[in-house]
């Protein structure tokens, strides 16, 4: 027969163990949804900034050459 002492210990093992995991998916779900995102729009700012820095010096380059 099952002791109370054990169904505790496997019961509370159990609850920490379903925990552990939802907070594991939890951290690979935000990953995926919040932070690669937020990555992804940032290297994509800063890549149209420098388009249009190139652009800009270009643009005043032609300008020089007009006169």
């Amino acid at each position: 027969m099952v002791g109370t002492a054990e169904l505790v210990y496997f019961g509370g093992g159990t609850v920490l163990f379903f925990f552990w995991i939802y907070g594991i998916v939890s951290f690979f779900l935000d990953l995926k949804n919040k932070i690669v995102p937020g990555i992804r729009q940032y290297r994509r700012g800063r890549r149209r900034l420098k388009q249009q820095a190139e652009q800009e010096e270009e643009r005043e380059e032609q300008e020089r050459q007009l006169y």
